[in-house]
């Protein structure tokens, strides 16, 4: 029986004896004993040390989860691990068959103990980089004499932590086909330090394994071992038929050169190796898995040799970051089909990750939408005032572009008053270019300080250059944009000189703020709240401050749309001094800015270019990479979200949530900007305006309560249902009593998911903090949502009344018909 203890923090090292070691547990006093565990129990309890390709220490997380090969994380995660090779004072190394109780590997023969360190133990086992270069790093040791105590029942005392010789680390991985088949749930992804270990002369170790660990052990010589693994000696590959994918590596790269000058191995550094991480592809019999990984490792390290002598670490270190990194968003986006082709392409990571789409049977089943998409489809609800101006070439151009480019959002663009219309489609083609030319993340590279000066110069530069063609930049539609963008000059050049103004202003400062983040790096998303905040400002706040001020500059509305809500932003002047400070109108742009950056998450991250704060994301996280939220351990994946087949069954053990928390947490601080969004609407007079500023608004908020607490957008892009949407719009059609009672319903929902708990993090902080934001709209918006209803229902009843005269008309017809025929 072997007592073990863990700990939430790490302790100084002082755990090099067996006394040492029993002390610490002592002093710790939350103890678990291996005696009655599992090894389920022991798959869920211990906390392997997430590293990155690097050896570096990014975080933690449970046995089960490190483990899954599951479409997601085709290599599961990747974790520290080690290998210890004990011999006898007579250079004989002993050797161990995995219990059939094994979930990963069993019934394999290989070396004497392999198994990984801990994070939080008493006896603490996280080593850092320094600590390995070095080469005497003591956490894999301490960890080597826990599981040789727990495996083999090998006393602590009977080992001594420092007489283990650190040799090498060899990354690699594979899927357990096998034992699981070719779509095998389980496997292993390690950074495997090697470890070698050697007993003196007369010294004697007491082994009794623990059967749930070990099925059988034996002492082999060199010539045993190499003819056992070759099958050169059929008596002894009959024995030990099957090796460990590691063990494999280890003895035909390494072991053997060691053990032939056991002697120098030992006293020296001759074999010592502390820099180098020796990666490799396993054998093609343990490629695949459920999540269907391939070859490439071994790839890796042939860039990464060369990268490392040609221009040494700092290379070295970025390409196999990086390599990670593209074979980490690869799994990702393998879980659908990826967009190819030409027509499919758009800018940006848009199609290279699968979209959650209504299926038509569902859509089918809602009645009320299936009529209002035929309605919207049919009936031609808004109207096109930009095509009466049409007949000039560059105004087709553009309104065709704007089709292109805006998809859904040009009819609403469209539907503006005369000359508002050609305002604000200029204004969007304009802004849509900008974003084409931030968006990029291939034509710029090496010279990111062109696509920093073409963002702050593109007003003055590409606005007034009537004949502007910007080649090579963004994909599709936006491509064709940007190369032909002198139509859209020549339309700006003949707008009324007040719309210029503002259009050349938010497009200068809005050019400004992109050159200040192209130059950050987003890759694990924004610094801070902050950060965040002004992001959203520049590209969407700004857009609410220049339609606000064209409003005005039209006289289609008042100066009030420019004042302050109950935000109050940084980058918005004192409102004491400036009344129309547009306050209102970046609350607005902001609400709709933290929809969408919700919404694309997996997007944004592939891109390289996120947006989620990491002040937030990093407080529910375990590991420092944003990207572990769209891994199905991290989203409830099994849980929350069902997989077919074995994987759903394994991958639902031992699953996190953490994703869901930190979603739910931005959910809750958008919705929090709602009031002010219903304040901005409420102070418009114009209808067409009314609808062009509602509908993006009430298919936010649609959008914000289908992300909701759904871990789909870890997967995927969310998207609502083509007749929700076409509800969406004509409830902006019927009037403001509609919009909000939409606004009602949809907070509704949320709040509905709180209060009975069935959302992540409904009893918490985050909980509260949803409840009281969703209890704020539908208070907002109750009084009209009631109008509304009453206003249906009239018109129910009417149509009812209706129905009934027609058919008692007809039943009088008939019974007229009949009394003439009788007669």
């Amino acid at each position: 029986q072997v007592v073990l203890a863990q700990a939430i923090s790490q302790r100084p090292r002082a755990c090099g004896s067996a006394a040492a070691m029993q002390s610490a547990q002592a002093e710790e006093g939350a103890v678990w004993k291996a005696e009655g565990m599992s090894q389920d129990d022991f798959m869920l309890k211990d906390e392997c040390i997430v590293v990155n390709y690097m050896d570096e220490v990014i975080g933690h997380d449970n046995k089960y989860n490190c483990h899954k090969f599951v479409p997601g994380q085709p290599r599961g995660i990747l974790h520290r691990a080690f290998s210890v090779m004990l011999f006898d004072a007579e250079g004989r190394l002993l050797i161990q068959q995995r219990a059939a109780s094994k979930i990963t590997f069993p019934n394999v023969w290989t070396n004497t103990c392999c198994s990984h360190p801990l994070h939080g133990m008493s006896c603490p086992e996280v080593d850092s980089p320094q600590e390995i270069a070095k080469g005497d790093h003591m956490g894999v040791k301490y960890a080597a004499v826990r599981k040789l105590g727990h495996e083999l029942g090998i006393p602590a005392s009977e080992l001594h932590a420092s007489r283990f010789k650190f040799m090498t680390r060899v990354h690699y991985w594979a899927a357990d086909t096998g034992t699981h088949g070719s779509d095998a749930p389980w496997g292993e992804h390690e950074i495997d330090h090697l470890l070698l270990y050697r007993l003196k002369p007369g010294e004697v170790l007491n082994i009794s394994e623990h059967p749930d660990e070990v099925r059988a052990v034996r002492w082999v010589s060199r010539e045993e071992l190499r003819k056992a693994m070759d099958g050169s000696d059929s008596g002894l590959a009959a024995e030990m038929p099957l090796w460990s994918p590691w063990f494999r590596i280890i003895a035909s790269r390494f072991l053997d050169l060691w053990w032939a000058d056991l002697d120098v191995a030992f006293s020296t550094s001759k074999y010592v190796d502390t820099k180098a991480i020796h990666r490799f592809d396993t054998a093609e019999e343990h490629h695949g898995g459920a999540g269907r990984a391939g070859p490439f490792l071994s790839d890796l390290a042939g860039a990464e040799s060369t990268a490392w002598k040609e221009s040494g670490d700092a290379k070295r270190r970025k390409v196999v970051l990086d390599a990670q990194r593209d074979d980490q968003k690869l799994g990702f986006m393998n879980r659908g089909k990826i967009a190819s082709g030409a027509s499919s392409v758009k800018q940006g990571a848009y199609g290279k990750v699968p979209t959650h789409s209504t299926s038509k049977m569902d859509q089918l089943m809602r009645p009320l939408e299936v009529v209002a998409a035929l309605r919207f489809k049919f009936f031609g609800l808004l109207e096109n005032n930009l095509k009466k101006a049409c007949d000039d070439p560059d105004i087709a151009f553009c309104d065709d572009m704007l089709k292109k480019v805006s998809r859904s959002f040009a009819a609403v663009i469209q539907q503006l008053p005369d000359g508002m219309c050609l305002d604000i489609a200029i204004f969007y083609l304009v802004l849509r270019a900008l974003d084409t030319v931030e968006d990029d993340m291939t034509f710029y590279i090496g010279r990111e300080h062109e696509k920093e000066a073409e963002l702050r110069t593109f007003g003055a530069k590409r606005l007034t250059d009537i004949a502007c063609s910007i080649k090579g930049v963004g994909e599709g539609d936006e491509r064709t944009l940007v190369e032909k963008f002198g139509g859209v000059s020549r339309v700006f050049k003949t707008l009324p000189k007040k719309s210029q103004d503002v259009i050349m202003d938010i497009t200068e400062q809005m050019g400004a703020g992109m050159a200040e983040y192209a130059a950050a790096d987003l890759g694990q998303g924004t610094v801070d709240k902050a950060a965040y905040d002004r992001y959203c400002h520049m590209v969407a706040g700004l857009v609410g401050e220049g339609l606000s001020r064209l409003f005005v500059a039209r006289g289609l509305e008042s100066e009030a749309l420019l004042g302050q809500g109950e935000h109050v932003w940084p980058f918005c002047a004192d409102p004491n001094k400036q009344p129309n400070n547009l306050g209102l109108a970046n609350s607005m742009g902001l609400f709709l800015q933290k929809c969408n950056i919700i919404r694309d998450y997996l997007e944004d991250y592939v891109d390289g270019r996120a947006f989620w704060p990491q002040t937030i994301w990093k407080k529910h996280a375990i590991t420092g990479d944003l990207g572990e939220f769209a891994r199905p351990t991290a989203h409830g994946a099994g849980v929350r979200l069902p997989m077919k087949g074995e994987g759903g069954k394994v991958v639902a053990k031992g699953v996190g949530t953490q994703a869901l928390m930190c979603l739910n947490e931005l959910v809750a601080d958008a919705l929090e900007l709602v009031p002010d969004a219903l304040e901005y609407l409420e102070r418009l007079h114009t209808p067409s305006i009314y609808r062009f500023c509602a509908i993006p608004q009430v298919m936010a908020m649609a959008t914000l309560v289908a992300c909701f607490d759904n871990p789909k957008l870890f997967t995927g892009v969310v998207k609502i249902r083509k007749g929700l949407t076409a509800r969406l719009i004509i409830g902006t059609v019927d009037g403001p009593d509609a919009v909000h009672w939409w606004f009602t319903q949809l907070a509704k929902e949320v709040s509905k998911s709180v209060a009975s708990g069935s959302c992540v993090g409904a009893g918490g902080e985050i909980g509260q903090r949803l409840a009281v934001a969703c209890q704020r709209i539908e208070d907002r918006t109750r009084a009209r949502a009631r109008l509304c209803e009453r206003q249906r229902a009239c018109k129910a009843l009417a149509v009812f009344g209706t129905m009934a005269l027609a058919a008692a008309a007809v039943v009088g017809i008939q019974q007229g018909r009949l009394g003439v025929a009788l007669r």
